[in-house]
């Protein structure tokens, strides 16, 4: 397991909340312009949407770039965005913790966004929780996962369950579940099943039967740091790590088998990925040492963004 373990603990490491040097930008109209050479010190999601922007969630706002020209911090949010997500139907949503410009309290609880982070509008838990993993249901997105790593007052760590968009939580009294929630990376459900999930973590993929009430250990031999669903085929995609390799891979049958798809990123691992709704074959993502790339050719050449948080 020596390559597994390696990676755990640089994985550890990233999990690390940092913050972002804004030397490198400056005020435009609405919006903070972002120069070649920008770093921003870590990434908490991103989003590759209909129209050929790319978004990066960050520890002071939003980036957003069409295919690295004129980049920007989008809307007037200087958000610590944390589990950051986008929705099948494009609706971006987000926990984290607001900046010195916002008067919102703190954390942000649940959030949304329909025009692509130009605004943002807290839907509930403000002040509560700051989820670091939110996942909804790609054939329903009113089905929202979300995992509350560490205790918050009164809502305690665990993985909670919204039905109705994020409007109203319950907490999950879930069992088989690392007692150390941050060795959790990332989750999906099945977008024919709403109840059957997986989660990436340490141990392997755990898989849940009953809508995350109940889990178990289901493959112990691959790590994996992010999960997806393809539009266009309803396929997960996965950065997926084995003693024999890691890389990025997709599988038709619920993650029993996995497809290779290359990409090895070597000491480092994707930790979110961004797909645009429209096309399957257009990719982000973003790794855990703060770099970006993208594939407008379902992963035959990638195209880098950030080189470890710095703007190409």
């Amino acid at each position: 397991m020596k390559k597994l373990g390696v990676l755990a603990g640089l994985l550890s490491i990233g999990l690390v909340i940092s913050g972002c040097s804004l030397a490198s930008s400056k005020e435009e109209g609405s919006a903070k312009k972002v120069n070649k050479g920008f770093k921003a010190e870590h990434l908490h999601g991103i989003a590759y949407a209909a129209d050929q922007t790319i978004y990066i969630a960050t520890h002071e706002g939003m980036l957003a770039t069409a295919g690295g020209n004129n980049w920007t911090f989008k809307g007037n949010y200087d958000f610590d965005f944390m589990g950051f997500n986008v929705m099948s139907d494009g609706t971006m949503i987000s926990s984290g913790h607001p900046g010195k410009a916002s008067n919102l309290p703190n954390p942000l609880g649940f959030m949304v966004s329909k025009n692509n982070g130009e605004k943002w509008e807290p839907i509930s838990l403000l002040g509560k929780v700051d989820f670091h993993i939110l996942s909804s249901n790609f054939s329903n997105p009113d089905i929202v996962y979300g995992v509350n790593q560490m205790d918050s007052g009164s809502y305690k760590a665990g993985i909670y369950k919204s039905a109705n968009g994020g409007e109203d939580w319950e907490l999950l009294n879930s069992t088989g579940l690392p007692q150390d929630l941050h060795t959790i990376y990332s989750i999906v459900s099945m977008p024919d099943n709403e109840n059957v999930l997986l989660a990436g973590s340490d141990s392997g993929i755990l898989r849940s039967e009953d809508g995350g009430v109940t889990w178990g250990l289901y493959d112990q031999s691959r790590l994996i740091t992010a999960f997806g669903v393809l539009p266009d085929t309803k396929e997960l995609i996965s950065y997926s790590i084995t003693n024999q390799g890691a890389g990025i891979m997709t599988s038709s049958d619920k993650g029993q088998t996995w497809t290779d798809k290359g990409f090895d990123l070597g000491q480092d691992a994707v930790a979110y990925f961004g797909i645009n709704p429209k096309d399957s074959t257009k990719i982000a993502i973003s790794t855990f040492e703060n770099s970006v790339f993208y594939t407008d050719n379902g992963g035959g050449n990638w195209k880098p963004l950030m080189d470890k948080g710095v703007v190409q």
